[in-house]
């Protein structure tokens, strides 16, 4: 099968993780896939591809609305001629069409997070319903609770939203041996920096924490437009001694690894890629009941599940400090539930529903 992904660009965020792993795994099983970005930039996720021997096409899309993207993806689709085009994010208002254009036979779009917030704007909302009742793009959830937000806001049958949740390659997880901890305690945050992962949130219990676990610290890799904010809102809580900003890295693995928790108390989420790489590597968890993270965890069994609130989250996370034991059972727990997630069962799953569409 020949399969093309379609991605506005390789930023560091879960679709863009999801999209790389997906492509890695369907060219395990035997597929021949390219990736379009629609802009020109080139990034540490896209040259590590590129290396893996992935076919990146690159179109410089303006910013704003292009429409010249609608005859160019057309013209590259009539040119490529995949079997299945499948769109991330708000691509498909371009791609989908596109590929109605040029012919090809099925198109599949992952929705990433809860329907009403993956479509910003009445416009997109009309587009993407559009598509999706005309029969030009076929929706798939990441989870039952996005399956219901979709049917929801789109007025779509339920039944004919197939969910499929995310995976990662497992064998990168680097597990942990110990869940012991020395003069320090370390907590780790991956993830963009935008308003839905709730960083200022974060940084308020961090710094009651702090309060009261001295011994703790911060450590937040990722990039986006509200670093700058979150630096300056560290500096004015007091914390810039106990709060690292790293920024974008390619691999993730060794600080999930040298990290004791991992914290992602966000605001709504689809399927997170950073909670399944936690849980590939055995961190005990504290996240919030949001979106599809109830339908990957479970409190008090793999992880600590808490309401969106700076106390609750601060809470949660002094226990897991203060219990060893804790840290360990949910640890474990949850690197025994990853296996749900791998990249090859995700690649899998995609196959059937591109075979019956």
């Amino acid at each position: 099968m020949k399969i093309l992904q379609v991605i506005p660009y390789f930023c560091f965020g879960g679709a863009e993780i999801m999209c790389e792993n997906l492509t890695y795994a369907l060219m395990d099983l035997g597929h021949e896939v390219s990736v379009v970005s629609l802009y020109g930039e080139h990034t540490p996720i896209s040259e590590r591809m590129e290396k893996a021997g992935v076919k990146i096409l690159y179109l410089d899309k303006k910013l704003g609305l292009d429409s010249s993207m609608v005859p160019k993806l057309a013209r590259l689709m009539k040119r490529e001629k995949p079997d299945v085009v499948h769109t991330h994010l708000d691509v498909i208002k371009y791609a989908a069409a596109a590929a109605k254009l040029a012919g090809v036979r099925t198109c599949v779009h992952t929705v990433h997070s809860v329907a009403d917030k993956e479509a910003e704007g009445r416009i997109q909302k009309w587009i993407n319903k559009t598509y999706f009742r005309l029969g030009w793009s076929v929706p798939v959830a990441l989870s039952p609770e996005v399956q219901a937000s979709i049917a929801c806001f789109y007025g779509i049958d339920r039944r004919k939203i197939p969910v499929i949740y995310n995976g990662i390659d497992l064998s990168k997880c680097i597990p942990k041996d110990s869940y012991a901890v020395g003069d320090t305690v370390t907590l780790l945050h991956v993830g963009r920096f935008d308003v839905p992962k709730n960083h200022a949130g974060l940084l308020k219990a961090f710094q009651k924490l702090h309060a009261a676990y001295p011994q703790c610290q911060l450590q937040l890799v990722g990039d986006g437009d509200l670093r700058g904010d979150m630096e300056t809102l560290a500096e004015e809580l007091g914390l810039l001694d106990c709060v690292r900003f790293f920024g974008m890295q390619a691999d993730v693995h060794p600080y999930l690894h040298g990290a004791d928790i991992f914290v992602l108390p966000s605001v709504y989420e689809g399927n997170p890629m950073t909670i399944i790489e936690a849980m590939g590597t055995g961190l005990p968890i504290v996240a919030t009941a949001v979106g599809g993270i109830p339908d990957m965890l479970q409190n008090g069994e793999n992880a600590l599940l808490v309401p969106c609130e700076t106390d609750a989250v601060c809470e949660a996370c002094g226990t897991l400090v203060a219990d060893e034991g804790l840290r360990t059972r949910l640890g474990r727990q949850a690197k025994i539930d990853s296996s749900r997630f791998s990249s090859k069962y995700m690649a899998e799953r995609y196959c059937e529903s591109y075979a019956a569409h």
